[in-house]
């Protein structure tokens, strides 16, 4: 009866043990390789997505104006950007915060006949070395602008005349 019960518990350890190895595993694989996991490089292509997105509601068609982001273009565009813009204002400026957002956009300056001129951003691709093709209506105008992201600011940008 002894020797029963002895194998009996020896049995039953091994049992619970080969469980617990077996769940730990188990456990471990699901740590290590999440099911919806994503890559660095797709992590920061959506956060410049969404700088873009955010830069262009608040600036440059002033679709989503957030005085909180409006009001401090520093968070969004680099030393050197902020100076190309400031270059590129082509009217008389009554405080020294005048940024021509408008060479992010097309040259049109009304609504294209037949459209309902609305502004929205209907594609961004990077394109390699941080910078991304961003396409857009401009109120029914199609336009496009490359522009390169520095340490999660736009630090540079070209309006482009042809698809790329």
């Amino acid at each position: 009866m002894k020797c029963i019960k002895l194998i009996l518990v020896v049995t039953l350890t091994y049992v619970m043990c080969f469980c617990e190895a077996k769940n730990a595993s188990a456990n471990e694989a699901d740590r290590t390789e999440p099911e919806f996991a994503q890559s660095d490089s797709t992590i920061k292509a959506q956060d410049n997505s969404d700088l873009i997105k955010t830069v262009y509601a608040n600036f440059v068609f002033y679709t989503d104006i957030d005085s909180k982001v409006s009001s401090h273009p520093e968070r969004y565009f680099t030393v050197n950007a902020l100076n190309k813009l400031k270059e590129s204002y082509e009217y008389e400026c009554e405080t020294d915060d005048c940024y021509a957002y408008y060479e992010l956009r097309t040259e049109e300056q009304d609504e294209k006949p037949g459209t309902a001129g609305k502004s929205e951003i209907t594609d961004i691709n990077s394109i390699g070395d941080n910078w991304y093709v961003v396409k857009y209506t401009d109120m029914g105008w199609p336009g496009m602008t490359r522009i390169k992201i520095v340490d999660g600011k736009i630090d540079d940008f070209t309006r482009c005349a042809e698809d790329l």
